[in-house]
């Protein structure tokens, strides 16, 4: 009996040598797989979450990547320049120690200027390398599929209607040219068009804020007379109501320059 325990232990140990060595010379002619870090790197995936960068030349501060942010682990500090409109970041600090890389930052970023790169490296012998401001010189990346504001440019005023021919009877006043059709729900109303006279064609008779204001500032920066911000959102003043036909320039700048195109208004006919 022992004898042949012995026997069927020595077969199955010289099988087991048998199939390693089978899968050993299998891959003994292949070419060698192991990458050789941190000389060579593995490319990663297009939608690869890795460490969090700001492009803060394209950021707006409109502070939404902060409310989002679900352990707080990012700090902005700006600051607002003569004869420029929004506000200017002054820091844009990233807690990498905190971040959970989850992604809830970058997706309401009206201009992408918060995204994944894809840099996975981010160890460190003490903490201080772990707290990264992008705004600093040394820190500075472009994405390049950011959203940019562009300068936006005052519309085209209509042409004048031609005179009518002597005799003629005088025309019906056109109707307003509405940017938009009506207000949406929940719009700020109560402030009453101005009338669609003559005087007022091509000129604003009326401006109202959508839903949807990520309080970005850019508008009451363009405007002032027209448009205030709010903790919580963006409102039209009606004390200078009657400013708007002198003020419809502006006011298309600051709809145009509206990265959320929440602010609307309507021109007279």
């Amino acid at each position: 009996m022992g004898v042949y325990r012995w026997a069927r232990d020595m077969v199955t140990g010289l099988w087991t040598v048998v199939v390693g060595m089978r899968i050993t010379w299998r891959y003994l002619w292949t070419p060698p797989v192991t990458m050789h870090y941190p000389d060579e790197k593995w490319q990663m995936p297009e939608r690869f979450r890795g460490l969090i960068k700001c492009d803060v030349d394209i950021c707006i501060v409109c502070d939404l990547c902060v409310k989002a942010c679900p352990v707080d682990c990012i700090t902005i500090k700006w600051k607002r320049e003569p004869g420029k409109s929004g506000k200017i970041a002054t820091n844009f600090i990233v807690d990498y120690q905190k971040c959970i890389f989850c992604g809830l930052c970058t997706e309401p970023c009206p201009t992408l200027a918060i995204f994944h790169s894809h840099d996975y490296e981010i160890g460190s012998y003490d903490r201080l390398p772990q707290v990264i401001d992008w705004a600093k010189p040394e820190h500075r990346v472009k994405n390049p599929k950011g959203k940019p504001m562009k300068s936006a440019k005052p519309a085209a005023k209509p042409a004048p209607a031609p005179a009518a021919k002597p005799g003629a009877a005088p025309a019906a006043a056109p109707a307003a040219t509405a940017v938009a059709t009506a207000p949406a729900p929940g719009t700020q109303t109560g402030i009453e068009p101005l009338p669609n006279s003559p005087e007022n064609k091509g000129k604003a008779i009326s401006t109202w804020i959508e839903p949807g204001c990520i309080v970005c500032d850019l508008c009451e920066d363009t405007c002032p007379e027209v448009f205030h911000v709010t903790p919580e959102t963006c409102i039209v003043i009606p004390d200078h109501r009657l400013e708007w036909p002198s003020l419809t320039e502006k006011i298309i700048h600051a709809a145009e320059e509206c990265p959320v195109n929440v602010i609307k208004y309507t021109l007279g006919g």
